[in-house]
């Protein structure tokens, strides 16, 4: 088993934002936590959610409710997160090295973070800039979800997505979206691949 197909500790912000074209106010991921791409594909992410984020002014006034849409988009956004990172791993295979583009994203996610480590090779960093411009994944063709509890400010929403189906360009995610490790919103989300990682 190569590295890249082991479970990978996770990116914070920046990198989110690296790899994810949404920008604020509708970036509903912070950090990723941890995902695997080996048989099974699946990956782990965050959002803590602020009382001064604005869609609390009317989402309800003297009642403030995160809205169930915006966890439906955070879970959409964590299994493009996925099929993201796939690619990039995809693209280092197609190079004789797996974790190239793995092993680029935490060197610059170190860097972000201030922590100790090395600088990232020329040919990763290429590797991801070729990627910026190639079809990966993108819109939501199907979405099958069930609300079990409301989210309100103060909460840390966790996001789990699972990849479970390809076929002919349209994906399948499991996903699950929780608050203190119970769930508050499950099903199945679907995608195409019609859209780039801007990895800018």
């Amino acid at each position: 088993m190569t590295r890249a197909n082991e479970k990978h500790r996770g990116f914070g912000a920046n990198i989110v934002e690296r790899i994810l074209p949404h920008r604020r106010p509708f970036l509903f991921v912070d950090r990723v936590k941890r995902f695997s791409l080996g048989e099974v594909r699946s990956i782990e992410a965050a959002l803590q959610i602020s009382v001064n984020d604005p869609v609390f002014d009317g989402h309800f006034p003297n009642w403030s409710l995160w809205p169930g849409v915006y966890v439906v988009e955070g879970l959409g956004q964590t299994a493009q997160l996925l099929a993201s990172l796939d690619a990039i791993r995809k693209a280092g295979a197609e190079r004789n090295d797996e974790g190239l583009g793995l092993r680029t994203l935490e060197l610059l996610d170190a860097g972000y973070s201030l922590r100790p480590s090395a600088t990232p090779s020329h040919e990763g960093l290429t590797l991801l800039e070729e990627l910026s411009k190639s079809p990966v994944v993108g819109l939501t063709g199907r979405i099958d979800m069930r609300f079990l509890e409301p989210v309100f400010p103060g909460c840390r929403l966790d996001y789990r997505a699972e990849w479970r189906v390809e076929r002919d360009g349209v994906l399948g995610f499991d996903v699950e979206a929780s608050v203190g490790g119970r769930p508050v919103a499950r099903g199945e989300l679907g995608a195409s691949t019609n859209t780039r990682i801007p990895l800018r």
